[in-house]
């Protein structure tokens, strides 16, 4: 191996080493910051999904438009004419079971706060219904 080439490996190497040492470093940015606005979800439709194979049950696609009585200021926020979708804290879709426990059907509306971020490098925009426990997905 000629000497230019074992020197391209060792950049490389070294770009690599480097590069996953700084990925153990925090994020740039810090912690994030959200403004919080309060209104309601309705929910506007729901789909049953294919599930994945050897999935123990159904899952179901939900649909929900968001409205607040409070003007958001933020343009990336807007909610006006938009669908949102759904979905429990481990990113899967709702089974059956969850939707009965929660009673949500087409229809109905939820207390609901948009948190959209002011500072930092997080999801823009978060939804959060405060009478629904997105983390309780064991009784699906």
């Amino acid at each position: 191996m000629n000497v230019m080439k074992m020197i391209e490996l060792l950049i490389v190497f070294f770009i690599c080493a480097f590069s996953a040492y700084a990925a153990d470093e925090p994020l740039a940015g810090g912690p994030c910051e959200y403004k919080q606005y309060k209104g309601q979800a309705k929910i506007i439709s729901i789909t049953q999904k294919r599930k994945p194979h050897n999935y123990p049950h159904e899952i179901y696609e939900v649909k929900f438009a968001f409205n607040s009585d409070q003007e958001i200021q933020e343009n990336f926020a807007q909610t006006e004419g938009k669908e949102f979708v759904l979905l429990l804290n481990n990113s899967n879709y709702p089974g059956p079971k969850f939707l009965e426990k929660y009673e949500i059907q087409v229809g109905k509306v939820f207390d609901c706060h948009m948190k959209v971020i002011t500072r930092g490098t997080c999801t823009p925009v978060v939804f959060e219904f405060p009478t629904i426990r997105f983390d309780d997905y064991f009784e699906n």
